[in-house]
């Protein structure tokens, strides 16, 4: 099984934010039923930037993002998949991509702490704790 983890799910651990219990216990229990975790390359860009932004050190951000390659795997976002994404008209354009790349690489389901991005989605979408609760 293959699951698209969305950015916002991996700050909030990062960042030690609301959700950030269940968004932990959601990866150990992906790893120990040996669930595959997958971002975008966008995202992986997207994390970079904002550790750095909020913590000014970068140092800090290369341990943060080598402990986040330990967890998932990195799906690569191709023209294709930009110009599908265009073409939807999504409200949210980057959320469009992940769905895009989710649907090349056979993703079973999006996670994300923010559904209503993925209104649109014909895939699965939970937010981290519905996850849980259904593996």
């Amino acid at each position: 099984m293959r699951m698209l983890i969305d950015t916002n799910v991996i700050l909030d651990i990062i960042f030690n934010r609301k959700n950030c219990n269940v968004s932990t216990e959601l990866f150990r229990k992906m790893g120990k039923l040996g669930i595959d975790a997958c971002i975008t390359a966008s995202s992986v860009t997207d994390l970079f930037y904002i550790i750095r932004k909020e913590t000014h050190d970068i140092g800090h951000t290369y341990e943060v993002m080598e402990n986040v390659f330990k967890l998932v795997f990195v799906l690569s976002v191709t023209e294709k998949e930009i110009q599908n994404a265009f073409f939807q008209k999504w409200k949210d354009f980057e959320d469009c991509v992940q769905y895009m790349v989710a649907k090349s690489n056979s993703v079973d389901y999006i996670i994300t702490s923010n559904q209503k991005d993925y209104v649109d989605s014909l895939l699965p979408v939970l937010t981290p704790q519905e996850c849980i609760e259904i593996l």
